[in-house]
């Protein structure tokens, strides 16, 4: 990739609509966030969590030298060579005060849109199209990833493909087939995230199948034969082309709720990927997803693992875990040849303590662990150093 990053647009008071960036931006890295609004309105401004989140970001930026600002995708203007955005702690406005401005063009643009809907519209993939085939801007973590495609590739890679559960395209002779192997199923949306479409199959017996959705509240649904089963399945899920059916995992269970783990893996200021931190996500209880979003909590991974497992094996779970992080990110990467900089993998331990992926995500959310998030913040801003030296 031939990028000179190195922003060499020259900088005017006038350009900032009275707030006088200049002393603020000169001969610093430029990172522009693409970002989703939260609420209405024209170039709103953050509120709540996610303005502290972003505060937090621009903090750990300026701390590297780094100028950050945040902007919407309809406030980019390549004619203009600059970008409508806001920031905070900065000239004219208050310790944490959020002020809008209009910017250059930035060295690195870094894709935080938080919704696939956001993304796919036209006029998005459009400028994510064109920043990706910019020579002055590096796009950082360029989208989300399909369900599919990361299995297909983990699974066809001799490095991966143990790491995986077996996965197949959702259609009538997949789903028989995989359930006379199994006794669990999971049908998975292929472009969702948080949860959102899954749906659980038992086969409790050769006239007996039940099913159930993650995010409804009605009991489990008996079939009696797969035809039925079948039919009952396309009338939730109308596109078989956008399912996936996916082996069950017998999850670990941690006072009598499935738990799995959220790892986080990104590059670092030497361009390495590097192993962030992991946290437990513990599903509610009845539940079988793990979410937060859909009643799952939070806990702590080394002392769950001492909890369910004892010290005898955490050895070998976290060599497991060492393992899995250092493996995945480098398949997909080098297989899907995309700008990705960071990603989250969520992994399931059953019951005999072997690890294997359930997803993995490339606009990973925040960790509430404050040490994750710190280190997190810090591998981010050292890895913008040096993707601006290394192509300047």
């Amino acid at each position: 990739m031939n990028k000179k990053l190195k922003n060499t647009k020259k900088i005017s008071d006038s350009d900032y609509s009275g707030t006088n960036f200049k002393k603020v931006i000169k001969n610093k890295v430029i990172v522009g966030v693409l970002t989703t609004p939260k609420k209405s309105g024209i170039h709103p401004l953050p509120e709540g969590k996610d303005s502290k989140l972003k505060r937090e970001m621009v903090d750990a930026a300026t701390e590297k030298g780094i100028f950050m600002y945040f902007f919407y995708p309809q406030d980019f203007s390549w004619a203009k060579e600059t970008v409508i955005g806001h920031t905070c702690s900065y000239p004219n406005s208050k310790k944490g005060e959020w002020v809008r401005g209009m910017f250059p063009l930035p060295d690195i643009v870094y894709n935080r849109l938080s919704y696939r809907k956001n993304e796919s519209q036209r006029e998005v993939q459009d400028l994510l199209f064109r920043l990706e085939n910019n020579s002055n801007i590096y796009l950082f973590n360029s989208r989300f990833l399909n369900k599919w495609e990361v299995h297909n590739t983990l699974s066809h890679n001799s490095l991966s493909i143990d790491l995986v559960p077996e996965t197949q395209l959702f259609n009538k002779d997949n789903l028989g087939g995989l359930l006379n192997k199994y006794p669990e199923l999971f049908i998975k949306p292929t472009n969702n995230s948080i949860g959102k479409g899954i749906i659980k199959i038992k086969h409790k017996f050769d006239d007996c199948y039940l099913f159930q959705q993650a995010d409804s509240k009605t009991k489990w649904n008996r079939c009696t034969s797969i035809n039925q089963l079948y039919r009952s399945l396309k009338s939730i899920i109308n596109y078989e082309d956008k399912y996936m059916i996916q082996k069950g995992i017998d999850l670990a269970t941690f006072n009598g709720r499935v738990f799995d783990l959220r790892t986080e893996v990104q590059k670092d200021g030497k361009g390495k990927w590097v192993f962030t931190g992991v946290g437990v996500r513990i599903a509610a209880r009845g539940k079988f997803v793990t979410h937060v979003p859909n009643g799952g909590s939070k806990a702590d991974y080394n002392e769950i693992i001492k909890r369910v497992f004892g010290y005898a094996i955490k050895e070998d779970l976290d060599r497991q875990l060492m393992n899995i992080s250092s493996i995945i990110p480098y398949v997909l990467e080098k297989s899907l040849a995309l700008s990705l900089g960071i990603i989250s993998i969520d992994i399931g331990i059953n019951k005999s303590g072997i690890m294997q992926v359930i997803e993995v995500n490339s606009k990973p959310a925040s960790f509430d662990e404050n040490d994750i998030r710190k280190r997190h913040l810090s591998n981010l801003n050292e890895y913008f150093l040096y993707l601006v030296n290394k192509y300047e």
